[in-house]
């Protein structure tokens, strides 16, 4: 695995359960530490092969958010006791988690709620209320096609007079473009990553990383969240796992991927040069 370990400012607290609470996201997903487990029902998306033809998209100035898909997507199986719809995808450049303290160019959050409850904001107030799909992204000379289709349009939306100012686009892309196979991930029970960071997220980080290439993410640094200021960067520092449980599970037949053996989660040689060129972008 290519490994670049940064050393950034702290962000500010925020107080609340941001500071003092003791199930916080995103954590540092150590491979070694994490415990098998096996769910009877593979974890699995709903209408996520289905073509999406528009989108609302927004820069709500901590990110850029599509919503509003036009389709009834849900994940169920694995951890989930329940269906969960999903409400909104956002985007975070570099990672938010880290796998075995490997921070990673690009993550996107794809936020469900559970469908017992009827709308995100009920949703965030039950411990079972929302469930986030997280896929970190790896440097690579393989453009994401579905990244492209939301870039098309993130000029529209990327200037400090645009913040929370949702337009509606065409896009044709599926959420199954935005993924790996579902079958190796890692879950536990986390949080929101801002405030209010409430204590409500069943958060399943896929373990096979995707593909994304450095002028996409040089894209979405253009973003601005203030006049002239642009968000170089938006992840929230790891957090304490204290005494939870991080479960891994491996349904596909591939090599332990707590080992250093051939896990999708090694970089080619040529990923490891494409991280030394994004270091020097982002910092």
């Amino acid at each position: 695995m290519c490994a670049v370990i940064f050393l950034l400012s702290e962000f500010p607290n925020w107080g609340g359960l941001c500071d003092t609470g003791k199930l916080q996201s995103p954590i540092n997903l150590s491979l070694r530490r994490a415990v098998k487990g096996i769910y009877e029902v593979p974890l699995q998306g709903i209408n996520y092969g289905e073509t999406i033809n528009a989108v609302t998209l927004v820069n709500n100035g901590h990110s850029v958010q599509i919503s509003n898909f036009g389709i009834d997507l849900r994940l169920k199986g694995g951890p989930l006791a329940s269906d969960y719809i999903l409400e909104q995808i956002h985007f975070h450049w570099w990672s938010e988690h880290t796998i075995d303290s490997v921070r990673y160019p690009f993550e996107a959050h794809l936020v469900h709620r559970n469908a017992n409850y009827e709308n995100i904001t009920a949703a965030a107030q039950q411990k079972d209320g929302i469930a986030v799909l997280a896929i970190l992204f790896h440097a690579s000379l393989q453009r994401n096609e579905a990244i492209d289709e939301i870039l098309e349009y993130l000029p529209k939306v990327n200037k400090y007079e645009h913040i929370k100012k949702p337009i509606r686009v065409n896009v044709v892309f599926e959420v199954d473009d935005l993924l790996p196979e579902m079958d190796n991930y890692l879950t536990y029970n986390g949080s929101l990553t801002t405030p209010s960071c409430s204590e409500v997220v069943t958060w399943l980080v896929m373990a096979e990383t995707y593909p994304i290439t450095i002028d996409q993410i040089e894209a979405f640094k253009a973003v601005e969240f203030e006049s002239g200021r642009t968000l170089n960067n938006n992840f929230r520092f790891v957090q304490n796992l204290n005494d939870r449980a991080l479960i891994i599970v491996a349904n596909r037949k591939t090599d332990d991927l707590s080992d250093n053996s051939s896990s999708r989660l090694h970089c080619t040689a040529v990923n490891v040069i494409l991280f030394v060129l994004i270091v020097k972008l982002f910092l």
